[in-house]
């Protein structure tokens, strides 16, 4: 008799629930006897079920749930806890791997997850995987998927990965009817520049290194508005994250900050480079991901991610990410483009050699 677990999937960032559903597909596969059935948000639905539909059931509400994903603290959950929630906490021990330095809170924090994952009342990931590709770190902490090795998760992706580039070509993408194409795209490189926290490309980079580019925003993005006025071109996406796919597959070649976009882009195209600002290669990067991949060299990498609205300064103190004022930084994303043509001194605003 088949097992049903049933998940709510509404917490976390775009980009985590999509590695977290790769990740889902995987455990289908490699366990039969489960029935997963998960709730995300409505805007996915359409792209989930063309993506994962065939092993996975997506559901109409997130009520009993037998588990729920959260990005909070055991403070944000108690409420949950005495209505006999249970949480999967796969972040807890990431950010805590990430700071560089231990309060006596985070030491306490520790301790408190330590014992409500004794009692069961927390899912969480062993310390050792910490480092490896998140999508596993998100499901490896869950009672029922614990015997999964890391190498068979490996493999599974790599054979979920062609079906699902397969199922997600041109002419299958849902996409919004509002999606608009340059009649040029498929000759110019497409940037998806965004991210909440400092990964976001600097509109002084965007003119100076790739000034022809088209650079896609979801509709009424304020900061769409400043780069037209700074006289790059601009493409408008809808609430069907289809259309990032779709442009991705007629652009002549597509870089993506690493934010929602670039998840997207691992599962279905390697005609594309993903550049790396805050998060580390082996936790944010696919390991079945074949196309290109600019890994940070900011010496403050790996950082904790802050949105730029209530946190206008990194952690190390900066407004922008260092690694955009990077020389080699610069020269490798410009490399990364097959035919490009855009060697160039590589200088920083202030019109002087980036080093």
């Amino acid at each position: 008799m088949r097992k049903l677990i049933r998940i709510n999937s509404d917490s976390g960032g775009n980009g985590d629930i999509w590695m977290r559903l790769i990740s889902l597909y995987a455990v289908a596969s490699l366990h039969p006897s489960l029935t997963l059935q998960v709730y995300i948000p409505s805007f996915m639905i359409n792209l989930a079920n063309s993506t994962f539909g065939s092993r996975i059931e997506f559901l109409p509400s997130n009520n009993s749930c037998n588990y729920h994903y959260t990005v909070l603290g055991l403070r944000g959950i108690i409420s949950g806890i005495l209505r006999g929630n249970k949480y999967i906490v796969p972040y807890h021990r990431t950010v805590i791997s990430d700071k560089k330095k231990l309060i006596l809170k985070d030491r306490l924090n520790i301790t408190l997850f330590n014992l409500a994952k004794s009692l069961g009342i927390v899912q969480l990931p062993s310390w050792r995987w910490v480092n490896k590709y998140q999508g596993y770190l998100e499901i490896i902490g869950i009672k029922e998927f614990r015997k999964i090795s890391y190498s068979s998760f490996l493999i599974q992706l790599q054979k979920d990965r062609r079906e699902i580039k397969e199922s997600l070509q041109f002419t299958k993408v849902p996409i919004s009817p509002e999606l608009c194409v340059p009649g040029d795209l498929r000759n110019n490189v497409l940037v998806f520049p965004t991210g909440t926290s400092r990964q976001f490309v600097p509109i002084w980079w965007a003119k100076r290194y790739l000034p022809d580019a088209y650079y896609a925003f979801f509709i009424n993005d304020k900061d769409a508005v400043k780069f037209e006025k700074n006289g790059l071109k601009t493409i408008s996406f809808y609430k069907e994250p289809g259309d990032i796919i779709f442009l991705s597959h007629i652009a002549k070649w597509t870089i993506s900050t690493d934010s929602f976009p670039s998840h997207l882009l691992q599962s279905t195209t390697n005609k594309c480079t993903i550049t790396l600002t805050e998060v580390l290669k082996s936790r944010i990067i696919s390991p079945a991901f074949k196309g290109k991949i600019i890994d940070a060299i900011a010496p403050c990498h790996p950082c904790l991610h802050l949105d730029r609205v209530s946190h206008p300064l990194c952690m190390a103190g900066f407004k922008e990410c260092i690694n955009w004022r990077s020389k080699v930084y610069t020269e490798n994303i410009l490399n990364s483009i097959p035919f490009s043509n855009t060697a160039r001194e590589v200088r920083n605003p202030n019109g002087n050699i980036l080093v």
